[in-house]
């Protein structure tokens, strides 16, 4: 394993000579995506035309001034949304740079505009709260140096919600960044699958050994992005699905075919990188759209091939090798969880602390006391719901357990396809990780939570007006 990890490292910077050109392509594929989104043509049909700018000269009554508040604030937005995928640097730099142009649009509308702020969200209120629990629960916390550093993690809590509430982002905008994120993410996982087909020449590694041992070759596939772990990109490059179902279905901004040609890729990039979050969401996720196509009396052919798809991909695995179903057996998620139950046993109301989880984890006592040979080397159990009880007790563990369920009940009661499906994926990968502990998940979620529960009113289901 550790020749394997000096070789990827070593073919990393080996493949930046090529796929640095690949990312220059992506990037100008960004702006010709956001142009699109604009000019309201589909790129599908009429790609050549848009590279050509005829229907640029065409359509040009329908592109904004460069200095409009909403084409500025749609090309923060869209490079906030890029930033996801990349690594955790990049996420903050975009995020100062949404901050800061969020604020000044903010104090020009008030000062120049005379308007008013309007009363906080809800959520707001829900996720101010969580915060505060992991700011006063660092007085019971046996690391607090460590502790502090968690809060600093999870300072977007504060600010990221409020902020695209009071930027009053339109029903254009809102088209243009999902639009523009589903474009994105089907370059993403093409270019992933590029740079495998090129590592896969060059060490070389054969496809079968892909498939049954992606743990010790998924980073090829990431080898061009600085960020490699599968079960927090997966997430996010599912959650463009039903996005796209969203835009196919209200704005057609999104065609079948780019819907077709998403779910085939990210159904590759999940067998190669071995995301087996992933691969539990996915056929969950598509069932469930496939139940929203059919409560609205629609035709179910975009979602038929997919799942047809997910089908021979599971039962072909399956039948391949016996290694594949021991991919799914995870003793180091065991012990963690064992150690978190252990840890709640011990202090059931007030937990570790803020940042006292790291200490428990890595404890050698407790890892003597379980009957395990050595301690691990984690920083959490990898697990939301062991962890936020692990972590702040029964106590504090209901501030992020009534904001969720809050936002279920909203999701329903509204009948917001996007939100339920973003839950749907979010509960499933709490079995498994931490994300609202993590870099990663804290600016994944919270975006896209934020854009569709406070941002806007305007949903494919209910049809009511922007706020």
């Amino acid at each position: 394993m550790k020749k394997n990890r000096n070789f990827i490292s070593l073919s990393s910077i080996n493949s930046q000579n090529i796929f640095i050109r690949l990312c220059v392509i992506e990037n100008l594929c960004y702006l010709c995506s956001l142009i699109h989104t604009y000019i309201n043509i589909r790129l599908s049909v009429n790609i050549l035309k848009s590279l050509l700018f005829k229907n640029f000269i065409n359509n040009r009554r329908f592109l904004p001034s460069f200095f409009t508040r909403d084409f500025l604030l749609s090309v923060v937005l869209c490079l906030y949304v890029a930033s996801l995928y990349f690594s955790n640097g990049i996420i903050v730099y975009a995020t100062i740079l949404l901050s800061l142009v969020g604020v000044t649009v903010i104090v020009y509308r008030v000062v120049c505009g005379k308007q008013k702020l309007s009363r906080p969200h809800s959520l707001v209120y829900y996720w101010f709260a969580v915060y505060l629990v992991r700011v006063v629960w660092i007085l019971f916390s046996n690391d607090p140096q460590y502790g502090l550093r968690w809060m600093g993690t999870s300072l977007p809590f504060l600010f990221l919600p409020l902020l695209l509430q009071y930027l009053l982002l339109n029903e254009r905008i809102l088209k243009t960044v999902l639009t523009f994120f589903v474009h994105f993410t089907l370059l993403f996982c093409v270019i992933g699958l590029l740079s495998m087909v090129y590592h896969s020449f060059t060490v070389p590694i054969a496809i079968k050994e892909w498939v049954l041992h992606p743990k010790s070759y998924y980073p090829f596939v990431y080898a061009w992005s600085n960020y490699d772990h599968p079960s927090v990109l997966c997430v996010i490059y599912l959650l463009a699905l039903p996005v796209g179902l969203y835009l196919k279905r209200k704005y057609r901004t999104v065609s079948i075919a780019e819907l077709t040609a998403l779910i085939a890729v990210e159904t590759a990039m999940l067998i190669f990188t071995g995301a087996r979050v992933g691969m539990i969401i996915f056929p969950l996720l598509l069932l469930w759209m496939l139940f929203y196509r059919i409560s609205l009396k629609r035709k179910v052919m975009v979602i038929g091939l997919p799942v047809a798809l997910a089908g021979v991909m599971v039962i072909g695995l399956l039948g391949w090798d016996n290694q594949f179903t021991d991919r799914f057996k995870d003793p180091i998620r065991i012990q963690l969880w064992e150690t978190a139950i252990a840890s709640i046993k011990e202090r059931p109301l007030l937990g570790t602390g803020t940042g006292g989880m790291k200490a428990v984890c890595t404890s050698p006592e407790l890892t003597v006391k379980l009957n395990y040979p050595e301690p691990l080397s984690f920083n959490n159990p990898h697990n939301q719901y062991l962890g936020e009880i692990m972590h702040f007790g029964f106590i504090g563990a209901t501030a992020l357990s009534g904001t969720l369920i809050y936002l279920l009940i909203l999701a329903f009661r509204k009948k917001d396809f996007l939100l339920q499906s973003l839950l749907l994926i979010l509960f499933i990968q709490m079995f498994t990780e931490m994300p609202f502990d993590s870099h990663k998940g804290i600016y994944s979620y919270l975006f896209f939570i934020s854009l569709f529960v406070v941002s806007f009113s305007l949903r494919a289901d209910t049809g009511s007006k922007t706020q």
